[in-house]
């Protein structure tokens, strides 16, 4: 049995380590969750919308994916990029699985680009063109040399294939971006 002092120095600090567990706020470090709720559509929406375009594709209905929310083009409101996985049949190949990116506005998502052959971990730039963030990701597994893409919006939206992009030479690690899908 602890003596009374020792017991009361116990519970305070055991008391005062679990106070900084809880509560409290912190600033978005990337655009990324929290984000405050007036700044676009909740990540319900983002699944619902989800969920549409999953139906409009054809897709089956059990379709599994990840998502990240994440302000692409400096309006303020947290867009999505959707990672499909599951059925692997359906949305992956030998040379990756499909990705979408939905543009947020006030109240809902709408998809903006389909891009195949998308394998994780992807890289969010924080420079682009057209007012969008060029988004960097791993092409492997197709007849060619594994390499880092930039997928460059053109202004009505992202490639479809990433193929064909332009080539990132400089090392994923030393430029400034975000990583997601490790």
């Amino acid at each position: 049995m602890m003596p009374p002092m020792k017991y009361m120095a116990f519970a305070f600090l055991m008391i005062f380590a679990l106070s900084g567990c809880g509560g409290g706020t912190s600033a978005p470090s990337s655009g990324l969750t929290p984000f405050p709720s007036d700044n676009g559509p909740g990540d319900e929406k983002l699944i619902e919308a989800v969920t549409a375009y999953v139906k409009s594709v054809n897709a089956p209905p059990n379709s599994d994916y990840d998502f990240v929310r994440v302000d692409l083009n400096n309006d303020g409101k947290r867009d999505a990029i959707v990672l499909f996985k599951l059925p692997h049949t359906h949305w992956c190949g030998w040379d990756g699985c499909g990705m979408a990116i939905f543009k947020a506005s006030a109240k809902k998502f709408t998809p903006l680009s389909t891009v195949s052959n998308v394998r994780g971990p992807i890289f969010v730039s924080k420079t682009g063109n057209s007012a969008w963030r060029d988004i960097i990701i791993r092409v492997s597994g197709a007849n060619m040399p594994d390499k880092n893409v930039i997928l460059k919006n053109n202004g009505s939206g992202y490639p479809s294939s990433p193929l064909l992009a332009e080539t990132h030479y400089i090392p994923v690690t030393s430029t400034n971006s975000d990583k997601f899908f490790r």
